[in-house]
């Protein structure tokens, strides 16, 4: 399943290039641009300047409610 350095995609008979490659698709498709640089610390300064309260747990709740849905 997955191995120390991520998920092991020779168990599937998947090969990691070509999916590599449909990702990087996808992501052009849908204009997401990867942040290489990106912490945690720099998504939760950029969740307050955008006014978001931990306290909401915003994020959780959504999380939580779609789970619930089952």
């Amino acid at each position: 399943m997955e191995t120390q350095q991520g998920f092991d995609f020779r168990r599937f008979g998947m090969n990691k290039a070509v999916v590599r490659k449909i990702v990087d698709e996808q992501n052009v498709k849908a204009g997401f641009v990867p942040d290489l640089t990106a912490t945690a610390e720099s998504a939760q300064q950029l969740i307050l300047a955008l006014g978001i309260k931990p306290e909401d747990n915003l994020f959780s709740f959504g999380i939580i409610a779609a789970r619930d849905e089952e």
